[in-house]
């Protein structure tokens, strides 16, 4: 990015090309650096140096050059000052380019360009629209852009956001952001809770912290039965209510499914290509294409959309979207059917991996049995597990339990 938008300054002052004659070359060097004479891409052939500089350059080291016996030509010239040169007398081609550059320098002071970054779990989208509803949006002016009143109503307006900032830089526009760290979840171990299953299995182990336990190792537990009570008596033999607490390890089954068919398509390309070209500014679409229609029956959409950037840095609001379609037939094919199990048993494990792994879930495969049955063309892999699991899970006292 900083070479490109030094070779466009460059071209703006106008470039000569160079080329010095001398028995010592490298005084020429000392010679430049001696009166801040600004060159670069410097070649040497024996006693001969090719090198770039400006026109104030070249026009300097003309006078320096013939104190010091050197012979200096220029062999090439090119940039803005030349070409405006040649096209002094055509007054409305300078007019015209006059009227691009300046269109160009003012709208690279609007933003066209916004990037949102270090949010992980308030979507972009969020950001965008709050920004858009406080008045900044695409195509706001960059200059009146307040940025710590922005700050201030987007952090009211998404609480989830600690920091808020936004950099503008031409018409591209960093906006920056910083999200709050929840408060960890305590647990009130005043509150009454009882204890019940949160999947049906067979007991394996219990282990009770806190209440009284109602089940032992063996015993057959429905989804939502109750494991440790958190009612237990005390010494005046009134029932008190306390936060139950265990860690109670069951045994459950799963089942599950996937289907897949054996004779499937894959696509051939004929090397038939149409490309279709947009010009999109400022949201308005020009199309280049007589007919937007596609003859073929099967293709695949490929879309390239190429922004123009300004030199006086960020994007303008400008982009060509050129659309490749390309043909295929699609071929008939026959996977065979121990890739297509794999496939199929790699879906299974990846769901009971799912089933087993969570935010409240802890638990183990402890034996896996798959079973494959083919009817139709299509491939039926049928999983049965049996797992080792957590299933204990608190919940409140219901009213009449608080009424024991």
């Amino acid at each position: 990015m900083a070479k490109k938008r030094q070779r466009v300054l460059n071209l703006l002052r106008g470039i000569v090309r160079i080329e010095v004659e001398h028995p010592y070359p490298e005084r020429f060097v000392n010679l430049c650096a001696q009166n801040g004479v600004e060159f670069w891409g410097m070649e040497r052939d024996g006693l001969t140096m090719r090198a770039y500089t400006h026109i104030s350059g070249f026009k300097r080291l003309r006078t320096l050059t013939t104190r010091a016996g050197f012979t200096v030509r220029r062999i090439k010239k090119s940039g803005a000052p030349f070409f405006l040169w040649r096209m002094r007398k055509r007054y409305i081609l300078l007019a015209g380019l006059a009227a691009i550059l300046i269109a160009t320098r003012v709208l690279s002071l609007f933003v066209w360009e916004i990037d949102v970054r270090g949010n992980e779990n308030v979507p972009n989208s969020v950001i965008l629209q709050s920004l858009k509803e406080l008045g900044f949006t695409y195509g706001a002016f960059g200059p009146s852009v307040a940025s710590e009143p922005l700050a201030n109503d987007m952090l009211l307006a998404i609480p989830e956001l600690s920091w808020f900032a936004v950099n503008i830089a031409g018409s591209h526009a960093d906006v920056l952001v910083r999200e709050r760290v929840p408060k960890p979840v305590t647990v009130d171990k005043r509150r009454p809770m009882m204890v019940c299953a949160r999947k049906s299995g067979v007991i394996a182990s219990v282990s009770v912290l806190d209440g009284a336990q109602q089940v032992t190792v063996g015993d057959t537990v429905q989804a939502g039965d109750l494991l440790v009570s958190g009612i237990v008596p005390s010494k005046t033999n009134e029932p008190r209510h306390i936060h139950a607490r265990a860690e109670i390890w069951a045994r459950t089954w799963y089942e599950f499914s996937e289907q897949i068919p054996l004779e499937t398509d894959f696509k051939s390309y004929t090397g038939q290509t149409i490309r279709r070209r947009a010009l999109i500014i400022g949201g308005k679409t020009i199309n280049f294409n007589i007919s937007s229609g596609i003859m073929w029956s099967n293709y695949d959409r490929i879309s390239v959309r190429t922004s123009f950037r300004s030199p006086f840095g960020g994007t303008l609001p400008i982009a060509l979207v050129t659309d490749i379609y390309d043909e295929y037939v699609p071929v008939g094919t026959t996977l065979g059917q121990e890739r297509a199990e794999r496939i199929l048993q790699a879906r299974l494990r990846a769901r009971l991996n799912d089933e087993l792994r969570g935010e409240t879930v802890d638990g183990d495969a402890v034996a896996v049995r798959f079973t494959s049955m083919v009817e139709g063309g299509v491939l039926t892999v049928t999983m049965n597990a049996e797992c080792l699991e957590q299933i204990a899970v608190e919940r409140d006292f219901t009213e009449s339990e608080l009424g024991n």
